[in-house]
C-alpha cells in the first residue's frame, strides 16, 4: 500500500508512512465523534518500523536523544514537542533494519520478529486502555497488526475444531449412555455373539434409563438363565409379579415352567398358595393341592346324606371316620359316604398326582332321624298243607324290601308290593322297612314250609304248555324253540295258590321265563295256573299294582294235545 501524501511504499502491517510520518486510517467514511475517538487511540498507540513494537511519549524523547546527540534536551521537552507536531517525525533507522534478504518471506518476519521485540514487550496491558474505547476493537486492531495473526487463527480453528468435536464426541456419549434403544442394541448384539455378561451389563443400563418397560426385563430374565444366573432371573420374575399389571401371568408361567422342569412341585405350590390371581390359578390348578370339599355342609340333619367328596385337579382322597388324622394308609374315597342316624366326623385330606398333599378339610355330621320298626309279617311262619298269602305291614311312608335267597334286602332288592303266595317246599323270607328318609329298620324274617301232596306232578303242566306253544305255532318243538331265533321258552312252578271263592282247589303258579343263546333268562311276564289234582291248565292274569292273580281263560286238553302219528300202509313185497 503506498502513502496517499508522499507515495511512498508502506510495509505491510504499518501505520505510520516511513517516509512522512503519515498515520493511515483503518476505517474511512467514520462519523466525525468515531474518528475522534479512534485518533485519540492512535495517538497513544506507536509502532516502530516493524510496526510491532507499542511506544508512548517517553520513549519518543529517548529516541530523539539518541538520534541527535549534539542537543540532547531532556525527555519532559521531547514530549511536549511530540504533542506540539501534526505527525510523527521521521525517526532515524539504520539500513541494515530494512534490508531483506531473498529468503521465505515468512520466515524472514519471524526472524525480524524474534530479533527486535521481546514477547513481554508485545503483551498488550489492557489497564492502559482508555475506559471509554471499545476494548474488543482495540483487541482486533491489535490482532490485525500482529505479524503471527494467521498462525494464531490457523491454531485457533484446530482449536475450535478438536472442540466441536470434543463437544460432539461427548455429546454422542452422553446421548448413548441415556438412550434406553442405543443400550438394548448393544445388549441384543452381544447375545447374539454369546457373551450374556456384556448383554446383562447393557441391558441393566437400559432399563436403569426406563425402569418400566416389561419386556426388557423378561429379555434380561433369558440372559440372566443364559449366564447361569438363575436367582437373579427368579428376583427379577418376582419384581414382574409384584408390579400386578397383566405381565405377572406371563412372569407367574415362567417361575413356575422353571420350577416344574426341575420337578419342584412343593415349591409351585408354596408359590400358586400366595397367588390372588384366579386367571393363575385356574391355569396351573394341576399343581395345586385344596383340600377336599364336601358336597353337604356339616352340620345337624333330620334326614340320611349322602356325602361326596371332590378335589381341585387330579388324585387321590383319604379319610377317616373316627376323628384320627388320615394318611396314605385310611380308607381311598371312590363313592358316596352314607350318613345314617348317628354323628359322624369327617377327616379327609387330598394329595395330587404330584404327590403334593392338601391341608386336612374336616366335617362334623349328626344325623337326627328316626329309624322304622322291623316289618309286622303273616302268617307265622311253620309248615302248611295248603299255601296262604304271606303279607308284611309297616310304618307309613316306608318302603318294604324282601328277599328269598338268604341275602340281607336293600332298597335295591325285591319290592314288596302285596300279598306273595306261599312257594311250595321250604322258603326263606327276609324282610326290612326303609324310611321316608331313605333310613332302613332292623329286618324280619320267616321261614315257611309247604307241604302238597298232588295228584298231577308240576312237570306235565310244563310238558303240556309247551305242546300246546308248539300247536298254535308259538314255538317250533316242544323244547320251546321260537321261530327263527336261537332263544326258546322255559317254564317253572315257584308257588301255589288258593282262591277265597274257591277254597277246595289249589293251584301251581307256572311262570315263563325267556332264555337267550347266552343262556341269560329273564320274564316273559306271562303266567299259568294249573289244579294240582286234576288236570285243569288256565292262563293266569297278575295285577301289576298289588302282585295278586286271577283265573282266566281255561285252556282245553285238545289244545295241549299231541298230534296223532301218520300211519301209512307198506307196499308189499315183490
Amino acid at each position: 500500500m503506498k502513502c496517499p501524501d508522499c507515495g511512498a511504499q508502506i510495509k505491510e502491517g504499518m501505520l505510520l508512512c516511513q517516509g512522512c510520518g503519515r498515520e493511515l486510517k483503518l476505517i474511512p467514511d467514520f462519523e466525525p465523534e468515531i474518528e475522534n475517538k479512534i485518533n485519540d487511540t492512535l495517538s497513544d498507540i506507536s509502532h516502530d518500523a516493524s510496526g510491532l513494537d507499542l511506544i508512548d511519549l517517553d520513549v519518543v524523547a529517548e529516541i530523539k536523544a539518541e538520534s541527535d546527540p549534539a542537543d540532547p534536551g531532556s525527555a519532559l521537552s521531547a514530549t511536549k514537542e511530540f504533542e506540539g507536531m501534526d505527525s510523527l517525525p521521521e525517526i532515524p533507522v539504520a539500513e541494515e533494519d530494512y534490508s531483506y534478504e531473498e529468503e521465505d518471506p515468512e520466515n524472514e518476519e519471524l526472524d525480524e520478529f524474534d530479533e527486535e521485540y521481546d514477547g513481554d514487550d508485545y503483551i498488550y496491558n489492557l489497564d492502559e486502555f482508555e475506559e471509554d474505547e471499545d476494548v474488543a476493537r482495540q483487541l482486533f486492531l491489535a490482532f490485525r497488526e500482529s505479524k503471527l495473526r494467521w498462525l494464531y487463527l490457523l491454531i485457533f480453528l484446530v482449536l475450535l475444531v478438536f472442540a466441536v468435536r470434543g463437544i460432539m464426541k461427548l455429546s454422542e456419549n452422553i446421548y448413548e449412555d441415556n438412550s434406553q434403544s442405543y443400550q438394548t442394541r448393544l445388549a441384543k448384539e452381544a447375545a447374539a455373539e454369546g457373551d450374556y455378561p456384556t448383554a446383562i451389563e447393557y441391558m441393566e443400563k437400559a432399563l436403569t434409563i426406563n425402569s418400566e418397560d416389561t419386556s426388557l426385563k423378561f429379555t434380561l430374565v433369558d440372559y440372566y438363565f443364559e449366564n447361569m444366573e438363575d436367582e437373579k432371573a427368579l428376583l427379577m420374575l418376582w419384581e414382574i409379579i409384584y408390579a400386578g399389571d397383566v405381565n405377572s401371568r406371563l412372569a407367574y408361567k415362567r417361575m413356575i415352567d422353571y420350577y416344574a422342569a426341575r420337578k419342584d412341585y412343593v415349591r409351585i405350590e408354596q408359590i400358586l398358595s400366595g397367588c390372588q390371581d384366579s386367571a393363575v390359578l385356574t391355569q396351573f390348578n394341576e399343581y395345586l393341592a385344596n383340600p377336599p370339599e364336601f358336597s353337604e355342609t356339616p352340620g345337624t340333619y333330620d334326614s340320611v346324606i349322602w356325602l361326596k367328596l371332590s378335589a381341585n385337579s387330579n388324585g387321590s382322597i383319604y379319610y377317616t371316620l373316627d376323628g384320627t388324622e388320615p394318611t396314605t394308609s385310611s380308607e381311598l374315597y371312590t363313592s358316596p359316604i352314607y350318613f345314617e342316624l348317628g354323628i359322624y366326623e369327617i377327616n379327609a385330606i387330598f394329595i395330587n398326582s404330584y404327590g403334593i398333599k392338601s391341608d386336612v378339610a374336616t366335617g362334623l355330621y349328626t344325623i337326627d332321624i328316626r329309624k322304622p320298626d322291623s316289618p309286622m309279617i303273616e302268617p307265622e311262619e311253620g309248615e302248611y298243607e295248603s299255601p296262604e298269602l304271606i303279607t308284611a305291614e309297616a310304618q307309613k311312608f316306608c318302603r318294604i324290601y324282601y328277599t328269598t335267597d338268604g341275602r340281607e334286602p336293600t332298597d335295591e332288592s325285591t319290592e314288596y308290593l302285596g300279598p306273595v303266595p306261599m312257594p311250595i317246599g321250604h322258603s326263606h323270607f327276609i324282610f326290612v322297612a326303609y324310611s321316608q328318609e331313605g333310613v332302613p329298620g332292623e329286618i324280619s324274617e320267616a321261614e315257611y314250609d309247604l307241604l302238597l301232596q298232588p295228584q298231577i306232578e308240576a312237570w306235565d303242566y310244563i310238558t303240556a304248555i309247551q305242546q300246546y306253544n308248539m300247536n298254535i305255532g308259538k314255538t317250533t318243538d316242544t323244547e320251546g324253540h321260537m321261530p327263527g331265533s336261537s332263544s326258546r321258552f322255559g317254564y317253572n312252578v315257584t308257588a301255589a295258590i288258593s282262591f277265597e271263592d274257591d277254597e277246595d282247589h289249589i293251584y301251581y303258579i307256572i311262570t315263563e321265563n325267556m332264555t337267550d343263546s347266552s343262556e341269560a333268562s329273564i320274564k316273559t311276564g306271562v303266567y299259568y295256573l294249573g289244579e294240582i289234582n286234576e288236570m285243569l291248565l288256565y292262563k293266569a292274569v297278575r295285577d301289576e299294582e298289588d302282585m295278586s292273580f286271577s283265573m282266566g281263560a281255561e285252556i282245553s286238553p285238545a289244545d295241549y294235545a299231541a298230534p296223532e302219528p301218520v300211519i301209512t300202509e307198506e307196499e308189499p313185497l315183490p
